[in-house]
């Protein structure tokens, strides 16, 4: 179906989209604390979840579009 050919498409800009809104986060509350050291945690969980988001999804995304017709 065309819905998964969209969520494809669109899978390498969420993952753009979700590291600037983590950066975004990882700046405003370590300036805010002023301290950058402490939440270096936040962006190497991210960072991991990043790494199994795209090997879970990313495979699974693959194995369904190769086993759907092409209707375009």
């Amino acid at each position: 179906m065309a819905t998964h050919a969209a969520t494809k498409r669109y899978f390498g800009s969420a993952i753009i989209v979700g590291w600037v809104l983590v950066a975004l986060v990882w700046v405003i509350f370590s300036s805010l604390a002023q301290n950058y050291v402490t939440y270096i945690p936040l962006l190497l969980a991210y960072a991991a979840w990043t790494v199994v988001a795209v090997l879970m999804f990313g495979r699974g995304l693959d194995r369904q579009m190769a086993a759907e017709p092409d209707t375009h």
